[in-house]
């Protein structure tokens, strides 16, 4: 699921990039402000999945803690 999500948000992203270049030197209206801006929200919100799901491809250390803890207060006295 984490791969699934990892590989749409960087499709999302550059697919609102493309859009992001075609429209940025068309500029009239304050409708198209308001559209540039939405592509950029919609890039970041994709970086930022992104960010979260990459941990897929970092490799896990093995996060097993051995604790040994000894105790003198706790031993069992042998009987002489």
């Amino acid at each position: 699921m984490k791969l699934f999500s990892f590989i749409l948000s960087v499709v999302v992203f550059f697919v609102a990039l493309y859009y992001f270049i075609e429209e940025l030197p068309q500029l009239h209206t304050f409708n198209d402000v308001i559209y540039i801006t939405l592509l950029g929200i919609l890039m970041a919100i994709c970086i930022t999945g992104v960010f979260i799901n990459s941990d897929i491809f970092v490799k896990k250390r093995n996060s097993r803690i051995i604790l040994f803890v000894s105790n003198n207060f706790s031993r069992k006295n042998k009987k002489q």
